[in-house]
């Protein structure tokens, strides 16, 4: 937005302690008491889940044979897992999709609302998403199950116990961060390998390569493709001077394209040498849901091909961007499951 919030609109908005906003030490202390939940060996034990989730939906998927990608399995699976994993329940999962999609893509015609500008559209869907994230937080401090929404309504930082207000803002960092970037690079991972026959044919021959081929994708497709960055000291980057206090939009596209780090930088190759791309963030703020997106991605991609090998993607030359300045991804993918 053009103009800073004031102290009592960030609050209202619940972005006040929105982990993604804070510097140490504010950063450091609500961070630290949930981030062994997110390493990989928690994460790990999440692989029976995930799997069944994927089972469940490429059943279903395979009952036609043909369907939009950004409406089948690989849109619903973040969000059976996500709302599974924070305990939400399942009557507001279809809601609370469509609330992300309006923060992350206001612009596009689908999420456009008459009479209110993309900045209004953020707004609402904000205020919507914390007024129900504050309200699930008072649910789980209350009725606690075997979820982290209720772990999360029980953590303790700096000695006090998160209130209301900044559960519900966990809770709605989760939600935005994690639904709509899953999705968009399953899908994304599906056109790249339709249209890059070679690197197909090279995992249906070396299954073992998946890991390799998810960070492919990630750098390739770069799902959040820019950041906005207050500088803290003045520097030179080239031959730009940047003061303190003066707002940076570093895109982290260009970064995973950077011709002196990767070699044919443009090409999707999923036996690159590894090196370190920046789709999942750098330094304190990396992707605190790292180790869950590979999951993610890394069963959807194994189980799709081995389910679907033959799956075709119907005017995959010409595809339809969503329209955003910030997330990569489709509108529309439409994908055939069988040869004809």
């Amino acid at each position: 937005m053009a103009a800073r919030l004031t102290a009592s609109e960030l609050y209202q908005r619940g972005t006040d302690v929105f982990l993604t906003h804070l510097d140490p030490p504010l950063h450091t202390l609500h961070r630290q008491p949930v981030e062994g939940h997110f390493q990989a060996a928690s994460i790990s034990t999440m692989r029976a889940d995930v799997e069944a989730v994927v089972d469940e939906l490429l059943g279903t998927a395979a009952l036609h044979d043909r369907f939009d990608l950004m409406q089948g399995p690989a849109a619903d699976m973040p969000m059976y897992v996500l709302m599974r994993f924070l305990g939400v329940p399942r009557d507001d999962w279809e809601w609370l999709r469509s609330q992300v999609s309006r923060i992350f893509t206001p612009d596009d015609p689908e999420y456009a609302v008459e009479g209110r500008s993309a900045e209004e559209i953020v707004s609402d869907a904000r205020h919507a998403i914390a007024d129900y994230s504050a309200q699930l937080a008072r649910t789980k401090r209350s009725h606690p199950a075997d979820d982290f929404g209720s772990l999360l309504a029980r953590t303790v930082v700096d000695g006090t116990r998160l209130d209301d207000h900044e559960t519900g803002a966990w809770l709605s960092l989760l939600l935005a961060a994690g639904i709509a970037t899953t999705r968009n690079t399953a899908v994304a991972a599906l056109w790249l390998l339709h249209q890059n026959p070679a690197q197909r044919a090279a995992l249906a021959a070396q299954p073992a390569l998946i890991d390799q081929a998810v960070e492919e994708v990630l750098r390739w497709i770069t799902p959040v493709r820019s950041r906005l960055r207050v500088a803290r000291f003045d520097t030179t980057i080239g031959d730009r001077r940047i003061s303190a206090g003066d707002w940076v939009v570093p895109f982290l596209s260009s970064a995973n394209r950077d011709e002196t780090v990767f070699a044919d930088p443009h090409a999707f190759d999923i036996q690159r040498e590894r090196k370190s791309h920046v789709s999942l963030g750098e330094g304190i703020h990396k992707c605190l849901g790292m180790h869950l997106v590979r999951l993610e991605l890394g069963v959807f991609l194994t189980k799709f091909l081995a389910q679907f090998p033959h799956f075709s993607i119907p005017n995959a030359d010409q595809p339809q961007w969503i329209v955003d300045h910030v997330l990569n991804g489709f509108s529309t993918m439409q994908v055939e499951l069988r040869p004809r």
